[in-house]
């Protein structure tokens, strides 16, 4: 049996996925979950920083991910980043002051922080 549910940020530019080379800005994660697996499909709705062209990503994650993204949408933190990097089927996140990462980074070498 499937269940499917849904992330939502209010502020896109919260999450951030870098995934085949390119930067996203994550406004919307649809998730469909299938009992008894470890790993889920997920939809990551973004748009591409370079030219904010909309785009569906299909991605796989592990219930523990999904329950860390709902975690950070609850947080309510305005100054709190979520940043995930995708690499050969495995997707690494961390946290970041936006405030600092604005201080740290321009640009052309925003790529280097996304971990």
């Amino acid at each position: 049996m499937e269940a499917r549910t849904e992330i939502q940020s209010k502020n896109a530019h919260h999450i951030i996925l870098s995934y085949k080379g390119a930067l996203y800005y994550v406004n919307r994660v649809s998730v469909r979950f299938c009992e008894g697996e470890r790993v889920h499909k997920a939809i990551f709705h973004a748009k591409r920083v370079i030219d904010n062209q909309p785009e569906d990503l299909d991605l796989k994650i592990t219930r523990k991910l999904y329950d860390i993204l709902v975690e950070y949408t609850k947080l309510d933190n305005s100054d709190l980043m979520f940043l995930l990097h995708a690499e050969n089927n495995e997707l690494r996140w961390y946290l970041t002051s936006e405030n600092r990462l604005r201080q740290h980074t321009t640009v052309n070498n925003a790529n280097k922080y996304v971990v």
